[in-house]
């Protein structure tokens, strides 16, 4: 079955009755399944009831999306898309890339980190063993530094293993050889055995904190942390197909959390 996405920002008056109802009657002319998440509060409904996405108390700023699944649902996704483009802030669809995605990052506060912070983003085909991965990723945050980064990010696995059991593996230390936060964000098409008794892992998320901390980055990590022990959101991330998606969900979660929960 195809599945599509849609991701956007909620404007000043969020998602009024009105709205609501007008996207319940675009759904009536597909044959596909649609839902709506609130991402910003860790909550979803089907689109088609719109007194059910009304209670999920939409307010400006909140991060949302709209799941769409069956046979028609690339059409849909253009048709929803033309019309969110005009009602909210894209930020993301399946069916083409955001080019506009980096300046919403820099500029909204949804997004907004009161740190200064590395991105780095890269689809990968797979890895032979755990090691193997850990090797990549200590290249990728510390090229200078990668013999370092690897002992480290080992001996952390050598306490626990950081594979989350939703197919999800966080590989996180402190370290020296970073100045400021990095989030290394790498889908993997083939899973990966962690060695673990977790489900083989589809998305690796780096994150290397120097060893000077504030409260910002703390807070920010603790929010991401707690986010990522629900299935459902940690699904959100695995079905996301567009770097856009993933890292605007990231980033929101590190900003805000869920307001709700």
């Amino acid at each position: 079955m195809i599945t599509t996405r849609i991701t956007f920002l909620l404007k000043d008056k969020g998602l009024p009755a009105w709205q609501a109802n007008a996207l319940k009657q675009l759904c009536r002319y597909f044959r596909s399944i649609f839902v709506f998440y609130n991402l910003s509060r860790g909550t979803y409904t089907p689109l088609s009831q719109p007194l059910n996405v009304l209670s999920l108390n939409n307010s400006a700023d909140q991060l949302c999306q709209i799941a769409i699944e069956g046979l028609d649902a690339e059409l849909a996704c253009m048709v929803f898309t033309e019309y969110l483009s005009e009602h909210a802030i894209m930020l993301s669809t399946s069916h083409r890339k955001n080019h506009a995605a980096e300046q919403l990052f820099a500029s909204h506060p949804a997004f907004s980190l009161p740190f200064a912070y590395r991105w780095d983003y890269e689809c990968h085909a797979g890895f032979a063993d755990k090691r193997s991965a850990l090797d990549y990723l200590a290249a990728r945050i510390a090229p200078g530094r990668v013999d370092k980064l690897l002992t480290q990010f080992c001996q952390r696995e050598d306490i626990s293993t950081t594979a989350l059991p939703n197919r999800v593996a966080l590989p996180h230390v402190m370290s020296e050889v970073v100045d400021i936060p990095v989030l290394m964000v790498m889908p993997l098409t083939q899973p990966l055995d962690w060695q673990s008794v977790c489900a083989p892992v589809s998305l690796l998320i780096g994150l290397v904190l120097p060893q000077s901390l504030n409260r910002d980055i703390v807070m920010a990590m603790t929010r991401l942390t707690r986010w990522l022990i629900d299935d459902l959101n940690t699904q959100l991330l695995l079905d996301a197909k567009r770097e856009e998606t993933l890292k605007g969900i990231l980033l929101h979660v590190m900003a805000n959390g869920n307001a709700a929960r």
